[in-house]
């Protein structure tokens, strides 16, 4: 991604915003691990959005009076000290080649110049009366963000100001991908694809389940990405039941399913991708009877996606397939028992995060990025099947991103043959 493109995004933003605004926002701080370690930075998407800069504590300002509008960072000065611990911070010109922010200033300007843009001064003269802030929420006692706090300050200090939540405008704008996001997308599927047939390679029975998922691991790394999308799901047997199991600790056993789901990130654009396969290459007919069924909804609901499409009408429609596939299995005869052995919904948009944020109640547009990931899960027969593809929203239809990362029985068993 180049800084034109960063460039773009703010201009977009800014089209969505009242006049007379100030918009701020965080790229977010490190958080304790241990007593001498802190957590991996995780960059607020939102914030990487406008600007492409993945680094702590890093704020941007936007103004906007009119037909003019300006966009500030501030950034950390490089302390020697630090740098001899831990490496050095951006400087003022590495932000302005990333983000193309020209005006660069130091994080402790930021005070000053919000009080001199929301007084009497050269800056302000009173003009500004709203602030957007990233105002994300979630239902968790004790949660907070920079954003969330820094709302409290303002409302403290400048009560005649009016406190907006940007989240909702950001999201809408990320919900469309450039031509840009969906490559840096594709080069992520691309990766996973070979991680998976690295998994199939390998795969023997005796080995346990995080073995495995290590020749996942190992390709991304060695072949240019840093890190995986979430934490792999490496299930086999009756695990593959359980939709987040993630300890990943059980010995795989003979003529059992396993099903990863799994992915890769390419400068934080992912992939989200599930695969379910036998361990030791061959199905039993059972099995390939409960992921023939599988695999037909997978398809028929990439053949079903097209701009236009509620996210209603998209689940509504795989719930429909399921449940007749359940009954052609034998597990159910009423189609409303259907949620005995399939319980999530059939996708959500993917980009700068797995579950990226979309508004839902509108109708999924074109350009937009998804998941098609139907499943059944037979606790009682130790059998989980999930195929889980991406796919790119298109004015007729969709194109599977995936496509080439195998699915189809015979391909399975030949290439685990191999």
């Amino acid at each position: 991604m180049t800084k034109e493109n960063y460039i773009k995004n703010r201009m977009n933003y800014i089209k969505n915003v009242e006049d007379n605004s100030l918009s701020v926002l965080f790229s977010g701080r490190n958080l304790q691990r241990t007593g001498d370690q802190d957590y991996d930075f995780e960059v607020d998407k939102n914030f990487y959005y406008l600007t492409g800069i993945n680094q702590n504590n890093v704020i941007l300002l936007i103004s906007k009076c009119g037909e003019v509008s300006k966009s500030t960072l501030f950034v950390e000065k490089n302390d020697p000290y630090f740098m001899k611990w831990y490496g050095k911070k951006l400087t003022k010109e590495e932000a302005v080649e990333i983000s193309g922010v020209d005006n660069v200033l130091y994080l402790e300007q930021f005070s000053s110049m919000i009080f001199s843009l929301l007084n009497n001064s050269r800056q302000g003269n009173n003009l500004f009366n709203k602030i957007y802030l990233n105002l994300e929420r979630r239902n968790e006692k004790g949660y907070s963000t920079l954003a969330l706090e820094y709302a409290k300050e303002i409302k403290e200090t400048y009560p005649e100001l009016v406190v907006l939540n940007n989240y909702n405008i950001i999201v809408g704008l990320r919900m469309t991908k450039s031509s840009e996001e969906v490559e840096l997308i594709k080069e992520s599927i691309e990766t996973t694809r070979y991680g998976v047939e690295e998994l199939m390679k390998h795969s023997q029975v005796g080995m346990y389940e995080y073995q495995l998922e290590s020749y996942f691991d190992q390709y991304i790394k060695f072949h240019g990405q840093k890190d995986v999308s979430f934490k792999t799901i490496a299930a086999s047997g009756v695990n593959g039941t359980v939709l987040h199991y993630s300890t990943n600790d059980t010995i795989l056993k003979d003529n059992e399913l396993i099903l990863f789901d799994l992915g890769c990130r390419t400068k934080l654009y992912i992939s989200d991708i599930s695969r379910t396969f036998p361990v030791n290459g061959k199905f039993t007919p059972r099995q390939k009877e409960v992921y023939q069924h599988v695999l037909d909804v997978n398809k028929k609901c990439i053949k079903f996606l097209k701009a236009g499409v509620t996210w209603q009408e998209y689940n509504n429609y795989a719930l429909d397939l399921i449940a007749k596939a359940c009954q052609d299995l034998g597990l159910i005869t009423d189609p409303k028992d259907v949620r005995k052995y399939y319980w999530h919904s059939i996708g959500h948009s993917i980009g700068l995060d797995t579950h990226d944020p979309s508004l839902n109640y509108l109708p999924i547009p074109e350009g937009m990025t998804l998941t098609v990931e139907p499943g059944i899960y037979i606790e009682e027969e130790g059998i989980g099947v999930r195929i889980e593809d991406n796919v790119l929203i298109t004015k007729d239809g969709c194109i599977n991103l995936s496509k080439d990362i195998i699915k189809e029985v015979d391909d399975i068993e030949k290439f685990m043959k191999k």
